[in-house]
């Protein structure tokens, strides 16, 4: 009998093991599965990536936010990194700074804080420069405006002048050859008078 009582206890004490272990399990492989399909998603966002299909990506990057916000400090810094990417057509860098910004925000602890902070002034002195060259561009094409211009009255000038020297030359030539005829004649008077 004590044999008998000493198995009950045993399942008895495997029975509360199960029921204590199965909801630990149960929680902890829904906690591990939705860890994967974040990182399932990160990669089909990072697929989208790869081949310049930014807008894609961006999509994909709001709805892993939207699904598994404990990864937003993830998802805001590569989408930062998207808006502000050198062959991304879209680029805005505005987004991007507001992505790391919020990072910052939200996410004070996160390991991506100091990169989002490395972002925001580095995307801060693109958009100095990038205002720079666009001012700068502008000058150029305002001093190539003048320039041309200027070349234009001076063609102007040019056809002026060359017109005034045609006529000048045409007066030369006229008078050249009134004067041949003058001393022609000025000859034939001084034959006949000596």
């Amino acid at each position: 009998m004590v044999k008998k009582q000493g198995r009950i206890g045993e399942h008895l004490y495997f029975f509360f093991v199960c029921i204590i272990i199965t909801p630990i399990l149960t929680c902890g492989c829904s906690y591990f599965n939705k860890g994967f399909q974040a990182e399932s998603a990160f990669k089909e966002a990072n697929d989208f990536f790869q081949p310049g299909n930014y807008k894609a990506s961006l999509s994909k990057y709001e709805q892993i936010i939207e699904k598994y916000p404990k990864v937003g400090d993830r998802v805001l810094f590569e989408m930062g990194i998207i808006y502000a990417y050198p062959r991304n057509e879209q680029k805005d860098y505005q987004k991007s700074l507001e992505c790391f910004q919020k990072l910052i925000k939200d996410y004070p602890g996160s390991g991506y804080r100091k990169d989002s902070e490395m972002m925001i002034f580095h995307t801060n002195n693109v958009t100095i420069k990038d205002k720079t060259i666009a001012a700068q561009q502008t000058q150029i094409e305002a001093l190539r405006q003048t320039q041309i211009e200027t070349l234009q009255q001076k063609d102007k000038t040019i056809a002026g002048q060359q017109t005034q020297i045609e006529t000048l030359q045409q007066e030369v030539k006229s008078k050249g050859m009134r004067l041949l005829h003058c001393k022609k004649r000025l000859k034939c008077s001084n034959k006949r008078f000596f």
